[in-house]
């Protein structure tokens, strides 16, 4: 068995093994296909590179605790699928794939479906290590990505300057884009510098977010509504034709986003260090709520009505694939260091949390089985879970999480046409 990222599952059926020219020619598309990627993109090729070196911290972290902790390695690969390139250094057999959505470390011994494990191995193997190393060698792995993502967040608090947007709201600003149609909040005569009072009677309140202007306009597509807006003193009442949203008929359109200035929060770097850590904790806090919400009955829901089109797809509530991280990640490296280091950051915490979930294949799965088994040994020292009949209970949240992430992937492909 092997201990991967959730990215993907490796086979274990058995790989055929190159020539020495084979192995270069393999060797030889990957380097053009990366060179056809850069020029293509060189921003969004950065940032998947930055994604699999997260990927491979991951898996590191399984892999050096595995060896401090006595236990035989026998693979560590980058990619999944047909084999491109190998080399061994004594047990460890190193190499990349062809596939690069993840990696994984191979461990014998992490269940008891393997028969084929030699005698004099077996001392070795995952199973015949000790509950304490069986979990802190699982653990290491989101560990890594935690750790990767709190020294993230600390180093762009301490090194660079913290931009801030203040919000003037309900002041409004026209949206307008250089070359595109006139919103419907200019045809209806708003102006930026207008304070919205109330759209189609209802009051908006100044003390409250923005958000509550486009909770009231995404539920009136193509609907005269009037809207009362503030000007110079005095109140004015506009009737503004809302449009749709590109894509999505069946959503609003005003086109004023809040009016806002910028600033600029300097922090010294102990200061900034203790703002990382803070904003670290939130962030997992948010991360936590986030999965819940996503792989929970309403995020399903919310995410078949989209597949099917019976709901306007909205990234703000669903997550995102290889493709759209990649995509967002490439916005992130053209606006620079501190971005780009950021949001990589995100996507550490949210691998590392991901992974901890409590369901087979991932880490969080095998945490529990360890800890089960440990608790169950009180009352019988050669107690062994049988994978076998384990791994049906977890049957309902398998499709929960395959469905989720190839409905992002299938989402994400189609905002690419």
């Amino acid at each position: 068995m092997t201990v991967g990222t959730i990215m993907a599952a490796r086979p274990d059926a058995p790989e055929r093994r190159y020539t020495r020219a084979q192995t270069f020619a393999r060797l030889a598309l990957v380097i053009v296909g990366l060179v056809a990627a850069g020029i293509a993109s060189w921003s969004i090729l950065l940032f998947i590179l930055l994604f699999i070196v997260s990927i491979i911290a991951h898996e590191f972290g399984h892999f050096i605790v595995a060896r401090r902790a006595g236990m035989k390695v026998t693979e560590f690969f980058i990619g999944f699928g047909p084999r491109i390139w190998s080399f061994r250094r004594g047990e460890v057999e190193y190499g990349l794939k062809a596939i690069p959505l993840g990696a994984y470390v191979k461990t014998p011994g992490m269940t008891n479906l393997e028969t084929d494990i030699p005698e004099q191995d077996e001392p070795r193997t995952f199973r015949a290590a000790s509950s304490p190393r069986r979990a802190l060698m699982i653990f290491a792995g989101p560990a890594m990505n935690l750790l990767l993502a709190l020294v993230g967040f600390c180093v762009a608090f301490a090194v660079y300057d913290e931009p801030t947007m203040i919000s003037s709201f309900p002041v409004v600003e026209v949206a307008d884009l250089e070359g595109e149609p006139a919103s419907p909040a200019t045809v209806a005569g708003i102006q930026s510098g207008d304070i919205i009072r109330s759209i189609d009677g209802i009051a908006v309140d100044p003390d409250g977010p923005y958000t509550q202007v486009g909770d009231i306009v995404r539920s009136r597509p193509n609907k005269v509504v009037p809207i009362v807006v503030e000007r110079d003193g005095a109140a004015l009442t506009l009737q503004a034709t809302l449009g749709t949203r590109d894509g999505c008929s069946s959503q609003g359109y005003l086109g004023v986003r809040p009016s806002s200035s910028e600033g600029i929060i300097q922090r010294n770097a102990i200061e900034g260090v203790g703002e990382g850590a803070k904003f670290f904790g939130s962030a997992a806090a948010d991360t936590v709520i986030g999965i819940g919400k996503v792989f929970g009955p309403s995020g399903v829901g919310r995410i078949f009505r989209t597949v099917t089109k019976s709901a306007c797809d909205d990234l703000t509530t669903r997550p995102v694939s290889i493709i759209g991280i990649s995509q967002i990640g490439g916005q992130a490296v053209k606006s620079g260091a501190q971005a780009t280091i950021m949001l990589i950051s995100v996507v550490n915490l949210a691998l590392g949390m991901l992974n901890l979930l409590p369901v087979l294949p991932l880490d969080g799965g095998h945490l529990l089985m360890t800890a089960i088994e440990r608790i169950r040994r009180r009352k019988n020292p050669k107690y062994v879970i049988d994978y076998a009949r384990a791994v049906p209970y977890f049957g309902v949240a398998i499709i929960v999480i395959v469905f989720v992430m190839f409905s992002a992937l299938y989402l994400d492909t189609l905002r690419l046409f």
